[in-house]
């Protein structure tokens, strides 16, 4: 999921363990900031855009940057 907005990428990032309880299972939706997919569209590594600082899993996203080719 991508948001533009820095407070609803706070809530949608921050309440996810919190959602996952209420449903007894973890939710993995990686939840990213606008400027976070750009960056990563212009080559930047997931970990020069903070994303090792998100509250929910970013993993899913990486692993396929991981194994993609570059053009």
């Amino acid at each position: 999921m991508v948001t533009p907005c820095p407070l609803c990428h706070l809530n949608l990032d921050m309440q996810q363990p919190e959602a996952a309880k209420v449903i007894g299972r973890d939710l993995g939706l990686a939840v990213l900031h606008l400027p976070q997919l750009v960056g990563l569209a212009l080559g930047f590594e997931p970990k020069e855009l903070g994303m090792g600082k998100h509250i929910a899993s970013t993993e899913w996203v990486e692993s396929r940057l991981a194994g993609a080719v570059p053009a």
